[in-house]
Protein backbone atom coordinates (compact mmCIF):
# COMPACT_ATOMS: atom_id res chain seq x y z
CA UNK A 1 0.00 0.00 0.00
CA UNK A 2 0.93 3.88 -0.89
CA UNK A 3 -0.39 6.87 0.54
CA UNK A 4 -1.61 10.02 -0.97
CA UNK A 5 -0.95 13.16 2.01
CA UNK A 6 -4.22 14.82 2.41
CA UNK A 7 -5.40 17.27 5.28
CA UNK A 8 -7.53 13.99 7.00
CA UNK A 9 -4.29 11.90 6.68
CA UNK A 10 -3.87 9.76 3.71
CA UNK A 11 -5.55 8.01 0.73
CA UNK A 12 -4.16 4.46 0.67
CA UNK A 13 -3.98 3.36 -2.79
CA UNK A 14 -1.66 0.38 -5.30
CA UNK A 15 0.45 1.07 -7.96
CA UNK A 16 0.66 -1.71 -10.44
CA UNK A 17 2.39 -1.72 -13.92
CA UNK A 18 3.62 0.87 -16.07
CA UNK A 19 2.38 2.58 -18.94
CA UNK A 20 -0.96 5.10 -19.49
CA UNK A 21 -2.25 5.73 -15.78
CA UNK A 22 -5.30 4.51 -15.26
CA UNK A 23 -7.10 5.16 -12.08
CA UNK A 24 -9.41 2.20 -11.08
CA UNK A 25 -12.05 3.76 -8.40
CA UNK A 26 -14.67 1.38 -6.62
CA UNK A 27 -18.18 1.11 -5.23
CA UNK A 28 -19.73 2.82 -2.09
CA UNK A 29 -19.32 1.33 0.43
CA UNK A 30 -16.78 -1.42 -0.95
CA UNK A 31 -13.19 -0.74 -1.10
CA UNK A 32 -10.28 -1.19 -3.33
CA UNK A 33 -10.28 -4.47 -3.03
CA UNK A 34 -12.97 -5.06 -5.09
CA UNK A 35 -10.58 -4.78 -8.32
CA UNK A 36 -8.94 -7.76 -8.03
CA UNK A 37 -9.75 -9.27 -10.84
CA UNK A 38 -8.60 -6.60 -12.74
CA UNK A 39 -5.30 -6.12 -11.14
CA UNK A 40 -3.43 -8.54 -13.88
CA UNK A 41 -5.42 -7.75 -16.38
CA UNK A 42 -4.26 -4.62 -18.20
CA UNK A 43 -0.45 -4.99 -19.09
CA UNK A 44 1.11 -2.01 -20.50
CA UNK A 45 -0.85 0.08 -18.24
CA UNK A 46 -0.38 1.56 -14.74
CA UNK A 47 -2.85 0.67 -12.55
CA UNK A 48 -3.63 2.87 -9.52
CA UNK A 49 -6.06 1.28 -7.32
CA UNK A 50 -7.43 3.98 -4.91
CA UNK A 51 -9.42 3.67 -1.46
CA UNK A 52 -12.12 6.29 -1.70
CA UNK A 53 -12.25 8.34 1.34
CA UNK A 54 -13.95 7.02 4.53
CA UNK A 55 -13.49 3.45 2.71
CA UNK A 56 -10.50 0.84 3.25
CA UNK A 57 -7.48 1.95 4.46
CA UNK A 58 -7.63 5.45 3.51
CA UNK A 59 -8.67 7.95 5.92
CA UNK A 60 -12.02 8.98 7.76
CA UNK A 61 -13.13 12.13 6.18
CA UNK A 62 -13.51 14.88 9.42
CA UNK A 63 -14.22 17.96 7.28
CA UNK A 64 -15.81 18.67 3.61
CA UNK A 65 -14.62 17.41 0.34
CA UNK A 66 -15.26 16.54 -3.20
CA UNK A 67 -14.46 12.68 -4.19
CA UNK A 68 -12.84 14.36 -7.54
CA UNK A 69 -10.15 16.10 -5.76
CA UNK A 70 -8.93 13.54 -3.78
CA UNK A 71 -8.62 12.13 -7.63
CA UNK A 72 -6.37 15.07 -8.55
CA UNK A 73 -4.55 14.80 -5.62
CA UNK A 74 -3.33 11.14 -6.57
CA UNK A 75 -2.67 12.41 -9.60
CA UNK A 76 -0.55 15.41 -8.45
CA UNK A 77 0.71 13.39 -5.72
CA UNK A 78 2.37 11.30 -8.84
CA UNK A 79 3.01 14.09 -10.81
CA UNK A 80 0.42 12.60 -13.77
CA UNK A 81 -1.04 15.72 -16.04
CA UNK A 82 -3.70 13.10 -16.62
CA UNK A 83 -5.47 9.70 -16.59
CA UNK A 84 -7.78 7.41 -17.55
CA UNK A 85 -10.55 6.80 -14.53
CA UNK A 86 -12.57 3.38 -14.27
CA UNK A 87 -15.26 3.30 -11.58
CA UNK A 88 -17.89 1.04 -10.34
CA UNK A 89 -20.89 2.92 -8.97
CA UNK A 90 -20.08 5.74 -6.36
CA UNK A 91 -16.78 5.16 -8.25
CA UNK A 92 -18.35 5.84 -11.39
CA UNK A 93 -19.81 8.80 -10.10
CA UNK A 94 -16.32 10.10 -9.11
CA UNK A 95 -15.16 9.92 -12.50
CA UNK A 96 -17.71 11.95 -14.00
CA UNK A 97 -17.29 14.37 -11.19
CA UNK A 98 -13.70 14.97 -11.87
CA UNK A 99 -14.34 15.04 -15.99
CA UNK A 100 -17.08 18.24 -15.30
CA UNK A 101 -15.02 19.51 -12.86
CA UNK A 102 -11.37 18.67 -14.03
CA UNK A 103 -11.62 18.44 -17.65
CA UNK A 104 -7.52 18.60 -18.26
CA UNK A 105 -6.67 15.82 -15.95
CA UNK A 106 -9.37 13.26 -17.51
CA UNK A 107 -7.84 11.41 -20.48
CA UNK A 108 -11.16 9.20 -20.70
CA UNK A 109 -14.00 7.74 -18.40
CA UNK A 110 -15.63 4.06 -17.71
CA UNK A 111 -19.03 4.86 -15.85
CA UNK A 112 -19.71 1.62 -14.77
CA UNK A 113 -23.51 0.92 -13.06
CA UNK A 114 -24.24 4.70 -12.14
CA UNK A 115 -25.28 7.64 -12.95
CA UNK A 116 -23.53 11.48 -12.27
CA UNK A 117 -23.17 12.12 -8.21
CA UNK A 118 -26.56 13.61 -8.18
CA UNK A 119 -28.35 10.43 -8.39
CA UNK A 120 -32.00 9.94 -7.77
CA UNK A 121 -33.56 6.67 -6.96
CA UNK A 122 -37.65 6.47 -7.70
CA UNK A 123 -38.22 2.84 -7.74
CA UNK A 124 -40.14 1.10 -5.40
CA UNK A 125 -37.16 -1.42 -4.70
CA UNK A 126 -34.88 0.85 -3.44
CA UNK A 127 -36.82 3.54 -2.15
CA UNK A 128 -37.74 0.74 0.29
CA UNK A 129 -34.90 -0.91 0.87
CA UNK A 130 -33.46 2.58 1.05
CA UNK A 131 -35.53 3.51 3.83
CA UNK A 132 -34.68 0.62 5.68
CA UNK A 133 -31.29 1.18 5.06
CA UNK A 134 -31.70 4.72 7.01
CA UNK A 135 -33.37 3.11 9.85
CA UNK A 136 -30.72 0.65 10.47
CA UNK A 137 -28.43 3.60 10.78
CA UNK A 138 -31.00 5.25 13.42
CA UNK A 139 -30.82 1.64 15.25
CA UNK A 140 -27.03 1.69 15.03
CA UNK A 141 -27.94 -1.63 13.66
CA UNK A 142 -24.52 -2.43 11.20
CA UNK A 143 -25.61 -6.06 10.41
CA UNK A 144 -28.98 -5.12 9.23
CA UNK A 145 -27.79 -2.17 7.50
CA UNK A 146 -25.23 -4.58 5.08
CA UNK A 147 -27.57 -6.72 4.33
CA UNK A 148 -29.74 -4.07 2.66
CA UNK A 149 -26.63 -2.65 1.07
CA UNK A 150 -26.10 -6.34 -0.24
CA UNK A 151 -29.68 -7.00 -1.19
CA UNK A 152 -29.62 -3.65 -3.29
CA UNK A 153 -26.07 -4.04 -4.71
CA UNK A 154 -25.22 -7.43 -5.15
CA UNK A 155 -28.89 -9.23 -5.40
CA UNK A 156 -30.59 -6.61 -7.02
CA UNK A 157 -34.59 -6.25 -7.90
CA UNK A 158 -34.14 -9.66 -9.56
CA UNK A 159 -32.68 -11.88 -7.33
CA UNK A 160 -33.11 -13.53 -4.18
CA UNK A 161 -30.20 -13.60 -1.79
CA UNK A 162 -30.34 -17.31 -2.18
CA UNK A 163 -29.54 -17.01 -5.87
CA UNK A 164 -26.85 -14.37 -6.46
CA UNK A 165 -22.98 -15.40 -6.54
CA UNK A 166 -22.55 -16.61 -2.95
CA UNK A 167 -18.90 -15.95 -3.14
CA UNK A 168 -19.04 -12.34 -4.74
CA UNK A 169 -21.69 -11.46 -1.77
CA UNK A 170 -19.61 -13.03 0.77
CA UNK A 171 -16.59 -11.26 -0.93
CA UNK A 172 -18.46 -7.92 -0.63
CA UNK A 173 -20.07 -8.36 3.04
CA UNK A 174 -16.02 -8.33 4.29
CA UNK A 175 -15.21 -4.99 2.73
CA UNK A 176 -18.22 -3.60 4.23
CA UNK A 177 -18.04 -4.84 7.37
CA UNK A 178 -14.45 -3.44 7.41
CA UNK A 179 -15.99 -0.35 6.34
CA UNK A 180 -18.59 -0.14 8.69
CA UNK A 181 -16.45 -1.00 11.62
CA UNK A 182 -13.36 1.34 11.12
CA UNK A 183 -15.02 4.55 9.45
CA UNK A 184 -18.30 5.00 10.76
CA UNK A 185 -19.04 8.26 12.66
CA UNK A 186 -22.28 9.35 14.49
CA UNK A 187 -22.15 12.27 12.26
CA UNK A 188 -20.44 11.34 8.99
CA UNK A 189 -18.88 14.13 6.74
CA UNK A 190 -20.17 13.43 3.45
CA UNK A 191 -18.91 14.40 -0.12
CA UNK A 192 -20.13 17.18 -2.12
CA UNK A 193 -21.32 16.47 -5.48
CA UNK A 194 -20.51 18.40 -9.17
CA UNK A 195 -22.56 21.26 -9.54
CA UNK A 196 -25.65 20.84 -12.32
CA UNK A 197 -23.91 17.64 -13.57
CA UNK A 198 -26.61 16.47 -15.38
CA UNK A 199 -27.15 19.63 -17.57
CA UNK A 200 -23.19 19.94 -18.02
CA UNK A 201 -22.49 16.20 -19.43
CA UNK A 202 -22.47 17.76 -22.84
CA UNK A 203 -19.65 19.63 -22.21
CA UNK A 204 -17.54 16.16 -21.47
CA UNK A 205 -14.81 16.08 -24.57
CA UNK A 206 -13.12 12.88 -23.14
CA UNK A 207 -14.05 9.63 -24.34
CA UNK A 208 -16.59 7.65 -22.66
CA UNK A 209 -17.90 4.46 -21.98
CA UNK A 210 -21.08 3.44 -20.29
CA UNK A 211 -21.54 -0.11 -18.49
CA UNK A 212 -24.63 -2.06 -16.99
CA UNK A 213 -25.51 -4.81 -15.86
CA UNK A 214 -29.01 -6.55 -17.09
CA UNK A 215 -30.11 -7.54 -13.48
CA UNK A 216 -29.37 -3.71 -12.33
CA UNK A 217 -31.84 -1.98 -11.03
CA UNK A 218 -34.24 -0.40 -13.36
CA UNK A 219 -33.13 3.74 -11.92
CA UNK A 220 -29.59 2.38 -12.62
CA UNK A 221 -30.28 1.52 -16.06
CA UNK A 222 -32.06 5.03 -16.65
CA UNK A 223 -29.52 7.21 -15.32
CA UNK A 224 -26.60 5.16 -17.59
CA UNK A 225 -28.72 5.53 -20.67
CA UNK A 226 -29.21 9.33 -19.73
CA UNK A 227 -25.28 9.67 -19.35
CA UNK A 228 -24.74 7.76 -22.72
CA UNK A 229 -27.05 9.76 -25.05
CA UNK A 230 -25.71 13.78 -23.17
CA UNK A 231 -22.01 12.70 -24.11
CA UNK A 232 -20.56 13.36 -26.96
CA UNK A 233 -19.68 10.00 -28.76
CA UNK A 234 -20.13 7.93 -25.61
CA UNK A 235 -20.19 4.28 -25.98
CA UNK A 236 -22.34 2.21 -23.96
CA UNK A 237 -23.19 -1.09 -23.47
CA UNK A 238 -25.30 -3.58 -21.22
CA UNK A 239 -24.48 -7.03 -19.76
CA UNK A 240 -27.71 -9.48 -19.86
CA UNK A 241 -27.41 -11.77 -16.94
CA UNK A 242 -25.34 -9.71 -14.79
CA UNK A 243 -25.99 -7.96 -11.66
CA UNK A 244 -24.55 -4.30 -10.60
CA UNK A 245 -21.28 -5.78 -9.74
CA UNK A 246 -20.39 -5.99 -12.87
CA UNK A 247 -16.78 -6.33 -12.56
CA UNK A 248 -17.28 -9.03 -10.15
CA UNK A 249 -19.48 -11.25 -11.95
CA UNK A 250 -18.67 -10.56 -15.67
CA UNK A 251 -14.52 -9.83 -15.32
CA UNK A 252 -14.05 -11.66 -18.71
CA UNK A 253 -16.23 -9.52 -20.11
CA UNK A 254 -15.82 -6.13 -18.34
CA UNK A 255 -12.03 -5.98 -18.50
CA UNK A 256 -12.25 -6.71 -22.08
CA UNK A 257 -14.54 -3.52 -22.87
CA UNK A 258 -12.36 -1.58 -20.81
CA UNK A 259 -9.48 -2.62 -22.42
CA UNK A 260 -10.84 -2.18 -25.91
CA UNK A 261 -11.76 1.14 -24.95
CA UNK A 262 -8.42 2.22 -23.70
CA UNK A 263 -6.94 0.97 -26.67
CA UNK A 264 -9.00 2.86 -29.05
CA UNK A 265 -8.93 6.01 -27.20
CA UNK A 266 -5.04 6.04 -26.88
CA UNK A 267 -5.32 5.72 -30.59
CA UNK A 268 -7.87 7.89 -31.49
Amino acid sequence: MKRVPIADGHLAYDDIGSGPAVVLLHDGTLDRRVWDPQRDRFPGYRLLVLDARGHGESATPTRPYQRADDVIALLDHLGLPAAFLVGQSMGGTTALDTALDHPDRVSGVVASGCGTSQQYWRGAFLVELLGRQLDAVRRRDTADYIEVFLRMWVDGPTREPARSPADIREFCRTMAVHTATRHARPNPVLPGRAEDSWERLAGITAPVLVLTGGLDCPDVHEMADRIAAAVPGAESRRFAGAGHMLNLERPDAFSGAVRRFLDSALVG
